[in-house]
C-alpha cells in the first residue's frame, strides 16, 4: 500500500473558496506552473520532471502542467529529457501562496541536448501557457516532499467530497476526506444543498481508504438504499460509472456521472484491494460509488493515476463489504437491487437521491 500510495493522487478535493475568504488570507498551498513552448528540436520527446521525492510527470512538446505544493522552504526537482537521458536539476525557494512560472527550453541542438527551466513571470508565461489546458497535478500528502507539508496542508482550507448513503443515518465515503477532520458537513440530502448537516466518524479502514460516518441529525427519513453491494464476478473488461461531485464549487452541485470499464483487477503495484477504471474521476469524486449496468456497487471512488492519463482506482466491493461487517455496533444492511427492471437512466435518477456532499474544516 505505501508503494502504491506513491502513484496516486487522492481526490478529496481542497478547495480554497476564494471569494468568502478574507482579502488578506493567504492560500496554505503554492502553484508551480510548467509550460513548454513548441519546438522542432526534441518535439517527438517528453520531458520527464521530478519534485523532490514525488513521483515523475511528463512534459509534451507544447504542453504545460500545474502542480500544487503544500511544502515550503528549498525543493529540489529534477528534469530529464527521455529520448536522450539528459537533464539536469535545480532548486526553488518555495514560499505559501505563491505561483511560479517555468518554461523549459533546449540550449543546444537535439544532438547534445542540454534541457534548462528559465523562471518567468505572469506577464511572460501568457505568451505560451493556457493555465485551462494545463495538466493538473499534487503533492501526495501521504508522502510530503517535507514536513511543513503535513503543517501547512490543512490550514484554512475546506475540503470537499462525495459520500453515500449505506445504511439509515449512516454514509459511506473515504478516509483521507474525513481524516483529521475538526468538523464535518453533509448536505444535499433530499435536494437540499443549502443546509448542512453535521456528522461524525463511526470508523475507519484507513488501509482500503475506507470511512463510515453518521449524521447527528436522527429526525432524517431516507427510504432503504435500492441497490446491492456487488462483490464478486466483476470482469476485466466490465462497463462501470463512476457517480459523485467533482470540483462541486466550479462544476455545480448536481450528481455527475462518468462511463468507463473496468481496465484492471488490481491497483496500483498490483493492489488487489482496488480496480484500476477507465471512467473519469476528478478531485472531490472521493468516496463517490462506482455501480454497474444493474446499479449495483461494484466499487468506492478513491483515487487517480499521477502517472497515466485516464486511469483511475476504486477499492472493491468486497473490501467495502467487510469492513462493514466488522464495524463495532453498526448492524451491516442486507441491501438489494430493486431497480433492475428499470432503464439505465432511471437508474441513476434513483441513485442521485442517495449520494451527497461531504464537507470537511
Amino acid at each position: 500500500m505505501k508503494i502504491a500510495a506513491r502513484l496516486i493522487i487522492c481526490f478529496c478535493m481542497f478547495l480554497s473558496f476564494v471569494q468568502s475568504a478574507p482579502a488578506q488570507e493567504k492560500k496554505n498551498y503554492s502553484t508551480i506552473y510548467f509550460y513548454r513552448p513548441k519546438e522542432f528540436a526534441g518535439s517527438a520527446c517528453s520531458y520527464r520532471i521530478k519534485i523532490g521525492n514525488q513521483d515523475f510527470f511528463n512534459l509534451n512538446n507544447g504542453g504545460a502542467a500545474e502542480y500544487k505544493i503544500y511544502s515550503t522552504g528549498k525543493i529540489k526537482f529534477t528534469y530529464i529529457i527521455s529520448c536522450t537521458g539528459t537533464g539536469g536539476d535545480m532548486n526553488l525557494d518555495i514560499e505559501p501562496g505563491k505561483e511560479y512560472y517555468l518554461k523549459a527550453y533546449i540550449k543546444k541542438g537535439f544532438a547534445t541536448a542540454e534541457l534548462l527551466f528559465a523562471i518567468e513571470n505572469e506577464d511572460a508565461s501568457k505568451k505560451y501557457l493556457d493555465k485551462s489546458k494545463a495538466i493538473s497535478y499534487e503533492e501526495d500528502l501521504r508522502n510530503p516532499i517535507n514536513g511543513s507539508a503535513s503543517e501547512n496542508a490543512h490550514k484554512s482550507e475546506k475540503g470537499q467530497g462525495t459520500c453515500f448513503l449505506i445504511a439509515p443515518g449512516y454514509l459511506l465515503t473515504n478516509n483521507h476526506c474525513v481524516e483529521g477532520a475538526k468538523e464535518i458537513t453533509v448536505k444535499g440530502i433530499d435536494g437540499d444543498f443549502t443546509t448542512k448537516y453535521g456528522a461524525t466518524v463511526v470508523a475507519t479502514d484507513p488501509s482500503n481508504d475506507l470511512a463510515l460516518i453518521k449524521l447527528g441529525n436522527k429526525n432524517i427519513k431516507f427510504n432503504p438504499l435500492p441497490s446491492a453491494i456487488r462483490s464478486s464476478g466483476v470482469a476485466q473488461g466490465e462497463k462501470v460509472y463512476a457517480l459523485g461531485f467533482p470540483a462541486a464549487s466550479a462544476m455545480g452541485e448536481e450528481v455527475k456521472i462518468t462511463e468507463g470499464i473496468i481496465s484492471a483487477k488490481s491497483g496500483a503495484q498490483g493492489d488487489i484491494s482496488k480496480y484500476q477504471i477507465s471512467a473519469a474521476v476528478n478531485p472531490g469524486n472521493s468516496g463517490g460509488p462506482l455501480i454497474d449496468e444493474q446499479g449495483n456497487i461494484v466499487g468506492v471512488i478513491y483515487a487517480k493515476s499521477t502517472i497515466a492519463e485516464s486511469a483511475g482506482y476504486a477499492v472493491k466491493a468486497s473490501y467495502l463489504e467487510a469492513f462493514l461487517k466488522n464495524v463495532d455496533n453498526f448492524e451491516c444492511p442486507t441491501l438489494a437491487n430493486t431497480m433492475k427492471e428499470k432503464s439505465f437512466t432511471e437508474k441513476v435518477a434513483e441513485w442521485k437521491k442517495y449520494i451527497y456532499i461531504v464537507e470537511t474544516n
